[in-house]
């Protein structure tokens, strides 16, 4: 019987991975080298994978591997030819299908025996469970395994993994996550993961816009905007992430990390989830319009943080 490793409710540290061996074991294809999947394949090519590489436009894929012992393919089906594990990391639903499923390129048709799918972006919940009944038919093994974090956790291979799926797959591939990942949570089977990041992206996309429109009340009024944002930050109420994103509103740093557009993205498939399941979601679907507006502007490339200029930049 395979050891159950991730039924229980404990935050594993990826610490204890030993990668030792299994690097050379095991084939990896990353598809998708944006800020997040760039690192991704980064990383495990540092820590010995054999890993072939894919991106939508070639400049990327050239790029890392120039700089690290990666092979890019021409598309996502080449990628994944002889890959023991196929990790995908792109923007949206429509880009997911087409690595997975388009007649041509799509991976899940050509995928070796034993091979498992990863699907690490996020995405709907109605389109993870279309890919994993997808990847089911086809006999393939199937995970999501969507990720919590920015560039700086990325870079650190400091990820919160939240993984859906069975607990055998996430077995078999748990060394290959955990090279990116500060923890690994197994939350439920295919879908779950999706609901997890979309509700975790919610709650900070909501306490984000908060942070921004009270800031923007305060620098109407006597108070310093500097100091204002400082007493904000220093607060009990304010989390880590928050502290972080007043610091980058103080600095006018917008430069992206979580692109407001992507942060609307999220914010639509969160509240399609509501309308499926029946729930009221009044302040996500306020949140969500604010992101919506800065989306369709000239806040589309800047951070979340940077939908503060809505409120500030008038000033």
């Amino acid at each position: 019987m395979t050891t159950n490793h991730a039924t229980n409710d404990q935050t594993i540290d990826a610490t204890t991975a030993a990668t030792s061996g299994a690097a050379e074991r095991q084939r990896v294809a990353v598809l998708g080298l944006g800020s997040m999947g760039s690192r991704m394949a980064a990383n495990l090519a540092s820590a010995g994978f054999a890993v072939t590489v894919w991106n939508r436009s070639s400049g990327p894929a050239e790029a890392l591997a120039g700089e690290h012992p990666v092979i890019a393919a021409t598309d996502p089906r080449a990628a994944a030819a002889d890959a023991d594990v196929v990790i995908s990391m792109v923007a949206d639903d429509a880009a997911a299908r087409g690595v997975w499923l388009d007649r041509e390129t799509g991976v899940l048709a050509a995928m070796k025996d034993g091979a498992v799918a990863v699907e690490s972006s996020t995405l709907s919940a109605s389109t993870i469970r279309e890919l994993g009944d997808t990847a089911a038919a086809a006999g393939v093994a199937f995970l999501e395994a969507p990720v919590v974090g920015s560039r700086p956790q990325a870079d650190a291979g400091a990820l919160f993994v939240l993984v859906g799926g069975e607990a055998e797959v996430l077995h078999r591939v748990r060394v290959v996550l955990e090279v990116n990942a500060g923890a690994v949570r197994h939350v439920g089977g295919v879908g779950t993961a999706a609901a997890m990041k979309l509700a975790i992206n919610g709650l900070f996309g909501i306490q984000v816009a908060a942070y921004a429109e009270i800031a923007g009340l305060l620098a109407r009024s006597d108070v310093d905007t500097a100091q204002a944002l400082d007493v904000l930050g220093g607060l009990p109420i304010t989390s880590p992430g928050l502290q972080r994103i007043l610091g980058l509103i103080g600095a006018g740093d917008y430069s992206p990390n979580f692109p407001v557009q992507l942060v609307a993205k999220d914010f639509g498939y969160l509240t399609d989830l509501a309308g499926e399941l029946g729930a009221e979601v009044p302040i996500a679907a306020a949140a969500e319009a604010v992101f919506a507006a800065g989306a369709s502007g000239e806040q589309r490339e800047l951070d979340i943080a940077g939908i503060a200029t809505r409120y500030l930049t008038s000033l």
